[in-house]
């Protein structure tokens, strides 16, 4: 008998599981793709689009092309999700399934902060990395902040990324004396999942860089040219680049699925949820990490990436009537751009005892590269 399976969500995770089951199961499966988009876009390239160096068609693909491996792919809203009988409402109709893979990642909410959706911008979206692109090539003088207003936040080290190759950008058009660039977070270090020895040479190349760091300040109010932060400091801007909050998306929180995290809790080993047959990956997912620097996973694509193989290995098998099962291993990688041309990566067993093991290599030409094969990778290899 045909299984249904329906994914919901377009972005990484979504792209990977779909592509896996339709690889594995053929014409045992009717598998279903919903997202709202009709593009899918490639986040880990929107920095370089920042400062010039990507086209927007250079960092996205159709999603009806996956058509052609079999896989239904409906643009429309999703409305509802209903676990229990495993169906989704849509603008116009109605999908039920079998199996339900939830990988909506996150929605952003600017209202939950006075002022940002006057006065910030982002590159969290191709959108608004395109109209932010714009503002820096046109910024010659003054202070730009760049921040994190709300944890957590997918990708941890974009923000990082985003300061370092503006200061590298800014440098070669030979107006970087003229702009002061200052970064606030609610974090007490750079990227503290991965520790506070690589949070401390993260945040020394900040200093190299003459980047000014402001850790634990969270982000209350944006006015004209100044920010307002929860503890009543202040900072001034010019131009304001600033994570926006994330939280579920809509349907996700009506469901009920969410916990006091507000986001999905799974099984970290199989991302299953308290509901048999639905799984929740990447950034929508709420995985513990008790051993860890941070009591929950960060979220990023290459953790919805691996997340997808291991629950599009386990749909497949038991589909097929097979009994083997593939856990999860909590390993997970990260590229950091630190110029035009150079970057450092991050590696780490984020399931490790008694604590995560993170290997940190120095900046250098070599990680940019392989960041440039990640991205051709992807654009190429699941369309």
């Amino acid at each position: 008998m045909v299984k249904k399976i329906l994914v919901l969500g377009g972005g990484i995770g979504g792209i990977a599981v779909a592509n896996i089951l339709a690889d594995k199961l053929k014409e045992s499966a009717d598998i279903t793709l919903i997202d709202r988009k009709k593009y899918f876009q490639f986040p880990p390239s929107y920095p370089w689009l920042m400062i010039g160096k990507r086209k927007p068609e250079q960092v996205q693909k159709e999603l009806t092309i996956l058509s052609k491996k079999g896989i239904n792919v409906i643009n429309e809203d999703i409305i509802s999700i209903d676990t229990s009988g495993k169906k989704v409402r849509t603008e116009t109709s109605e999908y039920s399934g079998d199996y339900m893979v939830i990988s909506l990642g996150a929605q952003y909410n600017i209202a939950a902060i006075p002022g940002f959706s006057d006065y910030a911008h982002h590159i969290y979206d191709l959108d608004s990395a395109i109209a932010f692109r714009d503002l820096v090539k046109n910024f010659k003088h003054g202070t730009i902040a760049i921040g994190i207003s709300r944890l957590p936040f997918k990708c941890p080290a974009a923000p990082y990324e985003t300061a370092f190759l503006l200061d590298d950008y800014f440098t070669k058009e030979g107006v970087r004396a003229e702009i002061n660039i200052e970064f606030f977070t609610p974090e007490p270090l750079p990227v503290p999942s991965v520790g506070p020895d690589v949070g401390n040479r993260v945040l020394e190349l900040l200093r190299s860089r003459n980047i000014n760091y402001h850790p634990k300040l969270k982000l209350a109010e944006i006015t004209d040219k100044e920010l307002i932060f929860d503890n009543q400091e202040t900072l001034n801007y010019d131009l304001l680049f600033a994570v926006p909050p994330h939280e579920a998306p809509k349907p996700v929180a009506d469901a009920g699925l969410t916990d006091v995290t507000g986001w999905i809790p799974a099984n970290g080993k199989n991302m299953e949820t308290k509901i048999p047959g639905v799984y929740a990956i990447g950034d929508v997912a709420s995985i513990q990490t008790p051993h860890g620097y941070v009591p929950y996973l960060s979220k990023a694509g290459v953790f919805a990436h691996a997340q997808a193989e291991v629950v599009a290995n386990n749909i497949a098998n038991l589909v097929l009537g097979k009994s083997q099962a593939k856990e999860w291993d909590g390993e997970g990688g990260c590229f950091m751009e630190t110029s035009i041309g150079e970057g450092t990566f991050m590696k780490g067993e984020f399931y490790a005892q008694p604590k995560p093991r993170i290997d940190y290599h120095e900046p250098g030409k070599v990680w940019h590269m392989q960041k440039v094969v990640f991205e051709k990778y992807w654009m190429r290899h699941w369309f």
